[in-house]
């Protein structure tokens, strides 16, 4: 039986509150000072690692029984893999969509009696009520047309919306899961609004339906490999969307195929992510595995409910941010970095050149020319330790195009390494560059 779906606040409140306070238990006693001998060193690892797992699982289980933005946090940590939480704990993450509980046959009636004033049934010449995906605002089923076309069919959540806003209203304890995560982080203020703009246009499926629709007459011509799925207006509304129904292999298959298969499909990924950027100005923004499918020779694109428009002047500053990084352009850097939102005018000149070294260390592997992988090297052991020097508490996030932007380059980052591919970094970037400028 499926368990109640919670979207008032209150109860919202006390079942994160309560979680909250579980997995703070189970952490508290990282914060014991270091007095350890040699020793006992080894066995106390292996306790704060038990502690941090138990308190991940507990977070999870809240997560995946709440969704909404909650649990569109646990999937954005889920594509960081093993870059910024330890794999067993990312891994935890990444079950967390299969494992969220489905909604009721009550429940999906009521949201097909709502749209339709029909039952799925009496719409549909069949119809699985058992989800084959669920995620945080909604649950996919299969069914088939009338004419006998197969198709998928995503259902929003009941009441996910004011779930969403309720969520949001508990902004302190939002703050409090991110910070008990990640405890040295700064104010992210700006980047929840960004979270909250990006939820809400989620929940609307005809916004939805207008981007896959977008993104599927743009690509055919220039990427034909790019398969976008069809849409089906007349089923689907506010909060069902009926979607052709692609197959492929999910991303851990596509670890099987031949290195040179794993180039191509690296290779078309990056340049499709860098046509998107510069010319449409316009990027797919969830990239946990779940929205992506593969064939030897194609990439299948399912899920469009989280995308990010640019404005010219961004994609503009963002060029001149990586010449700045390339040519360790320290004025011009300083420059664009005031004007995202990263640093203050207050802060040295020590910190923006120690700052522009780091990125530059982290950039250096993509401007050699042909073609290279992505280095073996955790790059964020590199941001680490230049955030350790500096204190980021009551710091500023950046400006908000940065969360979905950083998220969708992370899904791409963690895909091309899992493949080992071998990509042309330069050719593309310039690429990208000129198509930006001549559109």
């Amino acid at each position: 039986m499926a368990k109640k779906f919670i979207s008032h606040r209150l109860g919202r409140f006390a079942q994160l509150g309560k979680s909250l306070t579980k997995a703070t238990g189970h952490l508290a006693l990282d914060k014991l000072g270091s007095t350890i001998n040699k020793a006992t060193q080894k066995k106390e690892e292996v306790e704060n690692f038990h502690r941090k797992a138990m308190a991940a699982k507990e977070l999870i289980k809240s997560m995946g029984e709440l969704k909404g933005a909650l649990m569109k946090l646990g999937q954005m940590l889920s594509i960081t893999e093993d870059l910024v939480i330890p794999p067993e704990i990312s891994k935890l993450f990444s079950e967390l969509q299969k494992n969220a509980p489905s909604m009721s046959d009550s429940e999906l009636d009521q949201a097909f009696l709502e749209s339709f004033d029909k039952l799925p049934e009496e719409i549909f010449k069949s119809f699985n009520r058992v989800p084959i995906a669920a995620a945080s605002i909604g649950q996919v089923h299969l069914a088939t047309l009338p004419d006998g076309t197969k198709v998928a069919v995503k259902v929003q959540y009941p009441k996910i919306v004011n779930a969403i806003k309720n969520d949001f209203e508990n902004l302190e304890s939002l703050k409090k899961l991110v910070s008990l995560l990640f405890p040295k982080v700064p104010n992210i203020d700006s980047y929840l609004q960004e979270l909250k703009r990006s939820l809400a246009e989620e929940c609307d499926y005809i916004k939805e339906r207008e981007s896959i629709n977008f993104f599927r007459e743009n690509s055919l011509e220039k990427f034909p490999e790019v398969k976008v799925p069809q849409t089906y207006v007349d089923y689907s509304s506010t909060t069902i969307l009926t979607l052709e129904f692609m197959e492929g292999e999910d991303f851990v298959k596509t670890k099987s195929y031949d290195q040179e298969t794993k180039d191509r499909l690296g290779q078309l990924l990056y340049d499709y992510h860098n046509f998107c950027f510069y010319e449409l100005r316009c990027l797919h923004t969830d990239p946990q595995y779940g929205n992506f499918l593969f064939t030897e020779n194609s990439i299948i694109l399912l899920d469009f409910g989280s995308v990010r428009r640019f404005d010219s002047e961004f994609i503009k500053d963002y060029i001149q941010l990586l010449q700045s990084i390339e040519n360790k352009n320290l004025p011009d850097y300083r420059q664009v970095l005031l004007k995202f939102g990263f640093f203050e005018e207050k802060d040295t000149n020590e910190l923006f050149s120690n700052h522009l070294e780091m990125v530059y260390d982290l950039y250096t592997p993509y401007i050699r020319k042909g073609k290279n992988t992505i280095p073996k090297v955790n790059p964020m052991d590199l941001v680490k330790g230049f955030v350790d020097k500096i204190d980021l508490k009551g710091r500023k996030s950046p400006r908000e195009e940065f969360l979905l932007l950083d998220r969708a380059h992370l899904g791409l980052y963690t895909k091309l390494r899992g493949w080992g591919a071998a990509i042309d970094w330069v050719e593309t970037k310039e690429r990208g560059w000129s198509l930006y400028e001549n559109t």
